[in-house]
């Protein structure tokens, strides 16, 4: 067969549509890509937002209930040529960029960063060659711009910033919310439009064609993605030598993650499996600090009790013993701690009275005294009047260092390379001034080199500097402190085993680091040793250095680079990194170890920067809305267990909001004929909009589908009447030009229903489904079987087994896209198999022809069911 590109007399819309030529198949390529119109016709211009700017809610304050108060998304108008270099703003005309310079200036926690995270020169190659082959004029992306002012919020910042004439729009981040309504049944959604048994896709004929089981085809799915709020202040990040340590606020107040190695239980999970992506530590909550040893961790909770993991060789944990233990155990004797310190075999503890407590390795004094190594905290003699806050303890490799509430700083144990700061080289086994330090607010120590902040913002260090970690310009050791120059306006400092890190506020957050850099820790591209600070491209406010890796972080957002070679970036790899690489705090929504999905999405192809934090493997309900989606989508159909998915074939790749930009990456990692779908609505009240009423959100679905890639976006759960102008959200939807995406209601499924005797016929809109005349095609809203996770297993109710369970009542909209996600790769497969792929407007004008029709008397709007037969059938017609 061929696929038919004549335009016989069957209507004259559908004569029309099968005139138009077909999007031809080109690796790495658009060469297929048909222009609309004559060539000589005036390229339509892409949508000005400024039409909505002051007036759409979520442009202006008071932000409607959805709304972030934190984080905007702002798009400057593109012929200005607004961008960030280095830590400010340039444009066409400098005028412009010193005036939005001097809006975010009055916002002193405002930051900004460009949406997209792909280079300005691939996105601006990309829309020229979309706009040569689609003679359209094309959104610019690099227009646009997230805005996070996580103190001062965002509704001040949406006045100035839309009353500039630069500002295209500025809009506050709705907040993407999942559409899932579990209900009951069986996979009925696949029969054949003509079954007894009731109409659906007909999957089965589509899977008999060649190519109709989504061969080829990429199908991505973009789920709702909470985000896990990091504790904000020192010590709420840790790195170890291999393994790291965070703190979040939620889901749960001071929960600690851990991931990277995990061969003596540092991570506390129960075992020694090492863990590539953060994963929590069971049973911990209110913690506060975190400090990360070589092999063990360390965690204050905020009632003053201190809990170890990990090795316990030398009595490190505190617990009275030598044993090591992989689940926290509390520190005996201790309820009353401010501050902690891990270092290479001994701890450290800052108690409310000024007092410190310190156990495990005493080769060399670090505990205080002379004598043997002790599993049990005992009080460092003659020192008080420390001051009792985070970062006021500092245990270094076999060294102690104590702030004072005066400011100055006393030092004990090792001193072989003058780590203890008082001039000389003499290991001293009772505290001792480090020379000429006052007005200092914070240490920080590792290995055998040592940083103090000054409440004037500037940095000293002393100590080792056989690889520049001091920051002089030299690699001479000091056995007192120096200044580190080229440094200001510091706030926070950390010391690794040979290189350092400070943040500091300037006009953003800015990153410098230096000393050795044989595994890329310093984050400059390079494995260069630094001994002058340098800048490094990763915004933040609070650093963590390990043994040669680096964690930074500012607000939700995490910076990672150096080795990993026990994945202790927490990337999903264990490959080093020489750069900052963004590690975003937000939840896996998918079981891809489920008996019907494992191996079904592309390895190493997660459409995600990078990683999700927990386990891949994860089996809570949290994922079964994402596993629900993809099992409908593309569970194996031949491995005699489970069911199928409507394109068993397609390759799954898996995406979320968390990542600004997750449309336009996925459509970046998409190809001509691919899916992209939304698993996602945004709801500013109690109701549900479509995701691109957000203004950024369309700009990347018009992107796409110039590309060639078919959006399917569910309309939403809440019954919303997409034709009601008066309803401001419906119209800045319908007041644009239509995006391109594939809008789906969710219509009722045949009868006997799996709850009962349906409200109204088959195919009729569901009470729940938005409607209107932009709504393009329906499924099933309701009976949509598929793969889930357990304690939502109505077809697997016995089993035990947490991959082997299956559910028979997803549906919603979130049910309905994925059909109909699934039925675009099937009918995609098929026309790749003959010759080339359908534009995404054949495809919709394909589905709503060719489709079993909604009831003529039904008011509410939602389109026909697809039905692959007849679909696949008109497209191969000779």
């Amino acid at each position: 067969m061929s696929l038919r590109s004549d335009s016989r007399s069957r209507g004259g819309p559908r004569s029309r549509r099968l005139a138009a030529a077909l999007l031809s198949v080109a690796v790495g390529a658009l060469s297929g890509v048909v222009a609309a119109g004559p060539a000589s016709a005036e390229p339509a211009p892409a949508y000005d937002h400024s039409k909505d700017k002051g007036t759409a809610p979520g442009t202006h304050g008071p932000l409607p209930k959805g709304f972030s108060t934190t984080e905007l998304s702002v798009k400057f108008k593109p012929g200005l040529a607004v961008r960030l270099r280095g830590q400010g703003l340039v444009a066409k005309d400098s005028e412009d960029a010193t005036e939005i310079q001097r809006v975010l200036a009055r916002y002193k926690d405002a930051s900004i960063r460009p949406l997209s995270s792909v280079s300005e020169t691939k996105i601006t190659e990309r829309r020229l060659q979309l706009e040569r082959k689609t003679g359209r004029q094309l959104p610019d992306l690099n227009s646009w711009f997230v805005v996070t002012a996580p103190k001062s919020g965002v509704e001040g910042l949406l006045k100035d910033l839309n009353a500039l004439p630069s500002v295209e729009i500025a809009q506050a981040r709705m907040t993407p919310v999942a559409t899932s309504e579990p209900l009951a049944s069986y996979q009925r959604y696949r029969n054949a439009a003509t079954s007894s048994l009731g109409a659906g896709v007909d999957a089965d004929y589509a899977n008999a064609q060649t190519g109709g089981k989504g061969d080829g085809i990429t199908v991505t799915d973009i789920e709702e993605q909470s985000t896990y709020i990091p504790y904000f202040g020192p010590q709420t990040i840790a790195a170890g030598q291999d393994h790291s340590l965070l703190i979040t606020r939620t889901p749960a107040l001071g929960q600690v993650w851990a991931w990277g190695d995990n061969g003596q239980g540092q991570l506390g999970l129960g075992n020694t499996t090492a863990k590539k992506v953060p994963s929590q530590v069971p049973g911990l909550t209110g913690v506060t600090s975190v400090s990360a040893g070589d092999d063990y961790s360390l965690a204050l909770k905020s009632d003053g009790t201190i809990w170890a993991w990990g090795d316990n060789g030398q009595g490190q944990l505190g617990n009275g013993t030598t044993t090591d233990s992989t689940v926290p155990v509390q520190v005996t004797g201790i309820s009353n701690a401010v501050a902690i310190s891990a270092g290479l075999g001994h701890a450290l503890a800052v108690l409310s009275d000024g007092t410190v407590r310190a156990w495990g390795d005493n080769s060399l004094g670090q505990l205080g005294y002379v004598g043997p190594d002790s599993p049990a905290a005992v009080a460092v003699a003659g020192l008080t009047g420390v001051r009792t806050a985070p970062d006021s303890v500092a245990a270094g490799g076999v060294h102690s260092l104590a702030l004072m509430a005066d400011g100055t700083v006393k030092g004990w144990g090792a001193n072989g390379i003058g780590q203890l700061g008082d001039g000389t080289t003499t290991d001293r086994a009772t505290p001792a001034a480090v020379t000429g330090l006052t007005g200092v607010t914070q240490i920080s120590s590792r290995g055998d080199h040592a940083l103090a902040l000054l409440s004037d913002g500037t940095v000293k260090a002393w100590g080792d500097n056989s690889e520049g970690q001091l920051g002089d310009g030299t690699t001479t050791g000091r056995t007192t402190p120096i200044s580190v120059p080229g440094l200001a306006n510091v706030n926070s400092i950390a010391a690794g085993s040979r290189h350092s890190v400070a943040t500091a506020e300037s006009v953003s957050w800015a990153t410098y680091a230096w000393g050795d850099n044989n595994q890329g820790q310093l984050g400059d591209a390079t494995t260069v040793d630094r001994y002058s600070p340098t800048v490094i491209p990763a915004t933040s406010d609070i650093a963590a250095a390990g043994l040669a890796h680096t964690i930074t972080k500012l607000a939700q957002t995490f910076h990672v680079w150096g080795l990993n070679s026990s994945g202790q970036l927490g990337d999903g790899t264990t490959t080093n990194r020489h750069g900052p690489v963004e590690l975003v705090a937000y939840t896996n929504r998918w079981n891809l170890c489920h008996e019907d999905l494992a191996g079904r999405v592309a390895t190493g192809q997660i459409v995600q920067v990078p990683s999700a934090f927990g386990d891949p493997c994860t089996n809570d309900l949290s994922i079964r809305h994402g596993t629900a989606v993809a099992g409908i989508i593309g569970a194996q159909d031949d491995n005699g267990v489970g069911m199928a998915g409507i394109a068993p074939h397609a390759t799954l790749h898996l995406s979320g909001t968390a990542v600004f930009d997750t449309v336009a990456y996925a459509t970046a990692h998409s190809q001509p004929g691919d899916v992209i779908l939304f698993e996602i609505a945004v709801k500013p009240s109690t109701q549900q909009y479509p995701w691109e009423y957000q203004s950024n959100v369309y700009d990347q679905v018009v992107l796409a589908t110039a590309a060639g890639i078919t959006v399917v976006e569910p309309a939403g759960n809440s019954g919303v009447d997409l034709d009601d102008s008066t309803d401001p959200y419906v119209a800045v939807i319908m007041g644009r030009p239509d995006s391109g995406a594939i809008m789906v209601g969710a219509g009722t499924p045949p009868s006997p229903s799996c709850v009962g005797t349906p409200p109204s016929a088959d195919r009729t809109a569901l009470p729940l489904s938005s409607y209107g005349v932009r709504v393009d095609v329906q499924a099933y809203g309701e009976c949509v079987a598929s793969t889930t996770a357990p304690g939502w297993q109505d077809l697997t109710p016995l089993e035990t087994d947490p991959n082997k369970t299956y559910a028979g009542g997803f549906g919603g909209t979130s049910g309905a896209g994925a059909i109909v996600a699934g039925t675009v790769a099937s009918l995609q497969g098929v026309a790749k198999a003959n010759g080339g792929v359908l534009t995404p407007a054949q495809v919709r004008d394909t589905l709503k022809l060719t489709g079993t029709a909604q009831p003529a008397g039904d008011p509410h709007r939602i389109g026909p069911q697809p039905n692959l037969r007849a679909a696949i059938d008109d497209i191969l017609t000779p």
